[in-house]
């Protein structure tokens, strides 16, 4: 299992990569360039030492459809 920092350096450097290979296709897909940068911008320059990280478990489509039935 990863640590925290591990996965951030991860996710962090697939945005980079991500960023960098919309850039090398032109300006068409400088809005996909944007939306990565404007969801990952706390993680790409990190202000500080702390990063908030929320994480959701996978979870089954029975455990789906007895959430929405309950609700």
């Amino acid at each position: 299992m990863k640590t925290t920092e591990e996965v951030v350096e991860h996710v962090r450097s697939w945005a980079l990569d991500r960023i960098e290979s919309y850039n090398a296709l032109g300006v068409d897909r400088i809005y996909d360039q944007m939306a990565i940068i404007d969801e990952f911008h706390e993680w790409l320059i990190p202000e500080d030492e702390d990063i908030d990280i929320v994480s959701i478990d996978e979870i089954t489509e029975e455990e789906y459809n007895d959430y929405k039935e309950r609700s």
